[in-house]
């Protein structure tokens, strides 16, 4: 399995404050049978280093330093970036893709769509990148519309759903919008969004169980394993159904006789 979104540097952002955290966190990863992991630091949100890009190459650095003889996982570089007017601008002087790639995470406000994002994310795709939204059964306007969700997926953005939304561990509320969106065709990935080895743990195991009883076994396995794969490579993902807007197929069950 490929974890393509995991808080791993530790003293950046809100993820694992020291080494020995982030060694738990591999531990579990790999005993989980994770066998690669991008490491996705959030940026323009959360730093304690102020966003500053010296300080991140430099922690990135001694992290590859010092995993470099890991056995269990392989570790890619990423970045989790904020949505911010200015945002194609530090994707592209701090190449923030996914293992380098086109791909990169775009991350909401919680309780946000912001006005604009449509055409942030032409501009975006213009300039050759690929917005992957962050999570967004855990945002209160896509939860609310996911119309706008399906329209984005339409324009070629991509969106990933966390292992915890799956396996209800965000509650029943996010867990619906997971399904929801999972039987749709408006997630393309699970990935863990781990922080800690105690509350956000580097797990998906249990999430691809439940997408299989959802989407079915092997589809559920290419969200851990074909398509985040075709991220790092920077290769069109495998196609596994196009999007459904989710209000036409809640009608059509509805009226179903």
């Amino acid at each position: 399995m490929i974890d393509l979104h995991c808080h791993l540097l530790p003293d950046w952002d809100d993820g694992p404050d020291t080494w020995e955290e982030v060694d738990r966190m591999i531990a579990l990863a790999a005993e989980d049978g994770i066998e690669a992991i991008c490491i996705t630091p959030h940026y323009l949100r959360f730093s304690r280093h102020g966003n500053d890009p010296d300080t991140l190459r430099s922690k990135f650095e001694e992290f590859f330093e010092r995993y470099k003889e890991e056995k269990r996982i392989s570790f890619y570089r990423g970045a989790e970036v904020f949505i911010h007017p200015d945002i194609i601008k530090h994707i592209k002087m701090e190449s923030l893709g996914l293992n380098g790639s086109e791909y990169v995470f775009v991350e909401f406000p919680s309780d946000q769509v912001p006005a604009g994002t449509k055409d942030l994310f032409y501009r975006m795709m213009l300039d050759g990148l690929t917005p992957v939204i962050s999570h967004p059964e855990r945002n209160t306007v896509f939860g609310g519309q996911p119309e706008l969700l399906y329209d984005l997926v339409c324009r070629g953005c991509l969106a990933q759903v966390t292992a915890m939304s799956l396996t209800g561990e965000f509650g029943a509320v996010v867990y619906k919008r997971a399904e929801l969106f999972l039987k749709n065709n408006l997630v393309q990935f699970i990935a863990t969004d781990a922080h800690d080895s105690q509350k956000r743990k580097p797990v998906l195991s249990k999430a691809v169980k439940v997408a299989a009883a959802l989407t079915g076994k092997e589809k559920a396995g290419a969200m851990v394993d074909d398509i985040p794969l075709a991220i790092l490579n920077n290769e069109i993902i495998p196609d596994w159904g196009s999007p459904l807007r989710p209000d036409k197929a809640r009608k059509k069950f509805f009226f179903k006789k």
